[in-house]
């Protein structure tokens, strides 16, 4: 290099920088809990009042057909942390882990997101529930600000951890605002630095207790019965959860996040930052006899339960707005968070990148996804272990117990999963499809679910 080109570079190297800074979207990622797919204005319910996730559902992508990957808290965090499935990752259920992920070092090693993040020049930081053994800042989070170590807290003046500690200490006020508090100071730090930034705000709305919710969230719904607020196709003559508070959870959970994206418009960091919300995992609010009461709505492989509210929003991605009913999954969203930084994802990692589905055809560009229980063991969840295979238009269900019966579903015709046509002549053809696909999935990540008797 003569003395001339190492002048240009020296000149240059700032403006590279400066370029390769802006090439690097900040991350917000921002996830709730046990929130159904349809407790969204955007799913056609206008019962339940969600003005901020409705305008970023038609001003950014909507994935009308997204399920998750694993129907349980705990589980679903460590695939959105590590970007493997369940039987991969090895967090298999809220109560049932392998040794090795149970500890405070769990993937400290690995290519996480966080991880994978922060050394490409990202600051990382968490704000919410983590659900996990391991440690945050073990696993490639630069900050840990306000968070909850465990599964749960009081919607009212709730025991939180703040920073590099599990140690709770009582905040006073309501959770969701909490979070959305602390998340609003980091975008209004003038010490915030020029690094782009992966902010995971992981809310607990509309996870159990459901109540109290703030005065604001309780008057939209003053005077309202919880059959006021069924969403449209949900069964009227089955015994159903507490819809009025988890209303009330989901309008609460929406003020939230409007207030911090207000706070990302004032702090000129909009244009420069992609946004992604997912739910965790749904709820069955008493589907299928389950949640109508208690904790125990999720978890097996019905809509109500697997399907979850999905968007992305960008004003990078003003082309690509609008409905998409491609086969999006929980299991998605790690390499999508990663390919949007420039960052290519492991090649263990088994999820796709949805901008590029949607950019090959926002209908078609992922034909199929996969949700899983893993769980052999606990004494709630232990018997109903099974692999899922499902399309914008069918599902199937294989259960590892070899005297339960396989389930096919008609999903457009037969929405609320009441007529089982695994042994339909007319769907022979669906089901050959639905178990080469299965087949295929497992064979690609070595699921141990390979070794389980043929469906019948």
């Amino acid at each position: 290099m003569n003395r001339m080109t190492r002048r240009l570079a020296v000149l240059l190297a700032p403006l590279l920088l400066a370029a390769s800074a802006a090439a690097q979207p900040n991350l917000l990622f921002i996830t709730s809990d046990d929130h159904r797919w349809d407790a969204l204005g955007a799913a056609g319910n206008p019962a339940i009042l969600t003005p901020v996730l409705d305008r970023l559902a038609a001003e950014g992508v909507y994935f009308r057909q997204a399920t998750t990957h694993v129907a349980q808290c705990h589980p679903v965090r460590a695939t959105l942390l590590t970007g493997l499935a369940v039987h991969q990752h090895g967090a298999l259920a809220n109560l049932a882990q392998r040794p090795e992920v149970a500890r405070p070092d769990a993937w400290s090693g690995q290519p996480t997101v966080a991880n994978l993040l922060r050394d490409a020049g990202y600051r990382t930081v968490l704000v919410g529930k983590w659900h996990l053994d391991a440690e945050p800042w073990l696993t490639g989070f630069t900050d840990v600000r306000t968070w909850l170590p465990g599964g749960g807290a009081d919607y009212r003046d709730p025991e939180l951890a703040r920073g590099r500690s599990r140690e709770l200490a009582r905040i006073e006020g309501y959770a969701q605002q909490i979070f959305a508090d602390d998340a609003i100071a980091f975008l209004r730090d003038p010490q915030r630095g020029e690094k782009p930034f992966f902010l995971w705000l992981a809310f607990t709305a509309p996870h159990v207790p459901l109540e109290p919710n703030s005065p604001e969230s309780q008057k939209l719904y003053a005077g309202k019965k919880k059959e006021d607020l069924l969403p449209p196709g949900f069964p009227r003559n089955i015994p159903s959860g507490d819809w009025l508070h988890y209303a009330e959870a989901v309008s609460d959970l929406d003020r939230q996040i409007g207030r911090v994206l207000a706070a990302l418009t004032e702090a000129g960091l909009a244009e420069s930052t992609v946004v992604v919300f997912a739910g965790d995992n749904g709820f069955l609010m008493g589907q299928k006899g389950m949640g109508a009461t208690g904790t125990h709505g999720k978890v097996v492989p019905y809509e109500g339960s697997v399907r979850v509210p999905m968007i992305l929003w960008s004003p990078r991605f003003k082309d690509l707005a609008g409905p998409a009913d491609l086969a999006a999954s929980t299991l998605d969203l790690p390499p999508t968070l990663v390919q949007l930084a420039g960052i290519a994802p492991p090649a263990a990692w088994p999820g796709r990148d949805l901008v590029a589905a949607i950019r090959r055809d926002r209908h078609t560009g992922l034909e199929d996804a996969f949700t899983t229980w893993a769980d052999e063991t606990s004494e709630r969840w232990g018997k109903e272990t099974y692999r899922m295979v499902r399309t914008p238009h069918h599902k199937l269900i294989v259960w590892k117990d070899p005297a339960r019966r396989a389930e096919l579903y008609d999903l457009v015709a037969d929405p609320l999963e009441e007529k089982n046509l695994f042994d339909a002549p007319q769907a022979a053809a669906i089901r050959r499809d639905l178990e080469a696909r299965l087949r295929r999935w497992l064979e690609r990540t070595a699921d141990p679910a390979l070794g389980w008797r043929p469906p019948t």
